[in-house]
């Protein structure tokens, strides 16, 4: 049984895969006893895993750090200096390349940030943007523009506004989906799919045609990154 913990700029989400099953996990629910291996995705700061490192090391287990590198499991980067691309970017692809081999896929994870990273389905990373996340884009212009505001309950949604939270809050979705259709374009495959991850990935995914939301994108990655070492 493997622990994978995936250490975001806001949380710290863990998860357990047994027999090809990967299940989230609340840490006080994990059966130190049971695991054969510990892998760590950090995005964020690392001071919350010191717990984890002391617990592991009472089991002779080391946690292990998912890097990036300029070829795995099939995918070849785009960076040519891919220790800049994001750990959290690197596995999403790895794992959508693994889960549709076949495909060119455009990943796109809106959390804090908002990334979107192409795949084709030989394997080549084309590269990707970051924009601000959904929240960060409202509280932005809303902090620094005095008549603009925004409130919790008006719904996003893909059409013109009527009024001022609508306009921010249907700008910042619109904004992000125009990352798809520029991905489409630049990649010029319109049927190439979409899959979504992160907090507002659901909400993406439901704005576009034939997308799929996979919560569990980066644990996957992490997943396909321990079993494939070259």
């Amino acid at each position: 049984m493997k622990l994978l913990i995936d250490v975001g700029n806001t949380a710290v989400k863990y998860a357990l895969e047994y027999e090809g099953r990967i299940s989230p996990v609340k840490e006080s629910d994990i059966e130190w006893q049971k695991l054969t291996a510990i892998v760590c995705s950090q995005v964020g700061k690392v001071a919350g895993l010191q717990w984890v490192e002391s617990r592991a090391s009472e089991f002779g287990l080391v946690l292990e750090q998912a890097q990036v590198s300029a070829r795995r499991a099939g995918v070849t980067c785009a960076y040519p200096s891919f220790k800049n691309l994001g750990i959290d970017r690197w596995l999403a692809v790895l794992a959508a390349h693994a889960l549709y081999p076949t495909q060119d896929i455009i990943v796109i994870d809106s959390g804090t940030a908002t990334t979107v990273d192409v795949v084709t389905a030989h394997g080549i990373h084309m590269g990707g943007w970051i924009l601000p996340g959904i929240d960060l884009m409202i509280s932005s212009i809303t902090a620094r523009a005095e008549r603009v505001f925004c409130d919790e309950n008006t719904p996003f949604a893909a059409e013109f506004a009527k009024n001022t939270p609508e306009a921010v809050k249907n700008g910042a979705l619109a904004a992000t989906l125009g990352l798809v259709h520029s991905a489409k374009q630049q990649l010029n495959n319109e049927s190439a799919l979409v899959l979504c991850a992160g907090g507002y990935g659901e909400l993406i995914k439901n704005h576009i045609a034939s997308a799929v939301f996979d919560d569990l994108l980066v644990f996957k990655g992490l997943s396909v990154w321990w079993k494939n070492p070259q």
